[in-house]
């Protein structure tokens, strides 16, 4: 009888968990059949959206194949077993559009959306959100949008192979793009309960012509400041409810021809940012590539941004950022060129009461051929070290090297610029100090031409080894080819790593 009772409950327990593949095809498909095999596929996203998925089940849309809308997928997986959104089948990926559209109660336009769910993956398929007729006022949109509320930690999302491409969202609001994850609250505060991700995983992604972000996340759990703690009053006379997701990798993705930033990660503990190419960010306003903002820990390396516009009027083009609301930032071995405003900047707003940004730590990156200014420091920053970085500057830099600048009626403090290597050809200042205070500027080289008004550097102790690295790592910022991220070659070629 015990026998019996163990099988019975192993059966139930298998048909329980038992897991589901769905096929749709738009051609041959049929939404009278039941999806359960290619040869019985369903045919529109509305089948999709009716099933409440299991964890382990899969809907794979079929190769070649073209859908409009909404998909919106009910369920969530568990620990070991996510729910797949998949491809099958051969030729170019399933492409999915909304057009723009919206459910009545959503506040934006997503092709794929996720709510308070978790365990997810998302692969193999292109997702286009592109509202017809150019408005010049466009619905905001996103490609993928993962919204959570009030519902504590959500765990594992998976997003892979995959190319966001032509989601003309807003450029108004920085809340839209090509993969957005957005946590929210409700109105009344006796119901809210802090809510976050752990687990974030973006790999091999193709981000093309996108508004106005390609990745970007968001929380309302956002208040602090440098010293307190959850619960604490911060220095704005408000709760710190700073409640950060964690566990967030991006890498290996390409961001090209975005509209605003490529990538900003916001809300998060030691955010992973690694081996990701961005060309031609903020095309349409101002922007950087990519940046932490109100982070701890947030890690950037071996990440390659060039060509980020300058338009007319805007405060932001550079390829690298550490933003205001952040400590601890570290941005290393990355390769940054070709930008119009700059290749780096350190920020915080001085008209916050709360507002910081400390200890960022920029070393062993290159900077090569930035145009205007190569780094800007800018409001209430302290603690932050420039060091073992590698400065190529041609008269493109037609400001200063080094940009020390108030914003919000503050000036950055306790630089250090060490043990860097300058290879000057063209601009004539080094620094614009302002009334910084506390900096410190020592055993820094200098190849080619003098600076007009700093003169306290070394000589390179083997200038024509040094010469042949910058004409090698010159080569590849030229090149036609930009398919993937530059930086761990030409980071490797001027350290001798191994």
């Amino acid at each position: 009888m015990k026998h019996l009772l163990t099988c019975f409950l192993f059966l139930l327990c298998m048909i329980t968990y038992a897991q589901t593949t769905y096929f749709v095809d738009d051609v041959t498909g049929k939404d009278s059949n039941n999806g359960k095999a290619k040869t019985t596929p369903f045919k529109s996203l509305s089948s999709v959206n009716q099933l409440h998925l299991k964890p382990g089940d899969s809907v794979l849309f079929k190769r070649n194949g073209n859908w409009q809308g909404n998909l919106i997928p009910q369920g969530s997986g568990k620990k070991g077993q996510r729910i797949v959104i998949g491809a099958y089948g051969k030729g170019d990926a399933p492409k999915i559009d909304a057009q723009g559209r919206k459910q009545e109660l959503d506040s934006l336009s997503a092709t794929i959306r996720l709510y308070n769910q978790e365990f997810w993956e998302i692969r193999d398929i292109e997702v286009q959100n592109f509202e017809k007729g150019n408005p010049q006022r466009p619905v905001k949109k996103a490609g993928i949008l993962v919204l959570a509320k009030d519902i504590g930690t959500l765990n594992d999302f998976k997003f892979e192979n995959l190319k966001i491409s032509n989601v003309n969202g807003s450029l108004r609001t920085r809340e839209n793009g090509g993969l957005f994850l957005n946590i929210i609250a409700d109105t009344i505060p006796e119901k809210r309960v802090p809510t976050n991700f752990d687990g974030v995983y973006i790999n091999n992604c193709y981000f093309l012509n996108v508004d106005r972000g390609g990745f970007l996340n968001q929380s309302v759990w956002k208040t602090r400041d440098l010293i307190s703690k959850f619960g604490e009053i911060s220095k704005d006379g408000k709760v710190n409810n700073w409640f950060p997701s964690k566990n967030i990798l991006i890498q290996n993705c390409k961001f090209e021809e975005i509209g605003g930033n490529g990538l900003v990660t916001r809300v998060c503990d030691v955010p992973i940012v690694q081996n990701n190419l961005f060309v031609r960010c903020s095309t349409k306003t101002t922007g950087n590539a990519s940046y932490p903002y109100n982070c701890d820990n947030a890690l950037w390396q071996y990440n390659e941004a060039c060509y980020t516009v300058y338009n007319e009027g805007d405060i932001d083009a550079s390829g690298f950022d550490s933003d205001y609301l952040c400590k601890n930032t570290i941005i290393q071995y990355n390769y940054s060129h070709h930008n119009d405003w700059g290749g780096l900047l350190v920020c915080s707003w001085g008209k916050l009461k709360n507002a910081f940004n400390d200890g960022t730590v920029i070393r062993n990156n290159i900077f090569q051929d930035e145009k205007h200014h190569m780094i800007r420091f800018s409001g209430n920053i302290t603690n932050t070290e420039i060091s073992n970085n590698l400065f190529v500057t041609t008269a493109e830099v037609t400001d200063v090297m080094l940009w020390y600048k108030h914003w919000g009626g503050i000036w950055p403090t306790t630089t250090t610029l060490k043990n860097n290597i300058f290879y000057n050809s063209g601009t004539q200042k080094f620094l614009n100090l302002g009334e910084t205070a506390s900096n410190s500027i020592l055993d820094n080289t200098l190849e080619g031409t003098p600076f007009s008004d700093f003169s306290n550097f070394k000589s390179s102790e083997n200038k024509k080894a040094l010469d042949v690295k910058i004409q090698n790592i010159r080569s590849i910022g030229n090149r036609q080819d930009f398919s993937v991220s530059k930086a761990k070659e030409v980071t490797d070629m001027m350290w001798d790593s191994k």
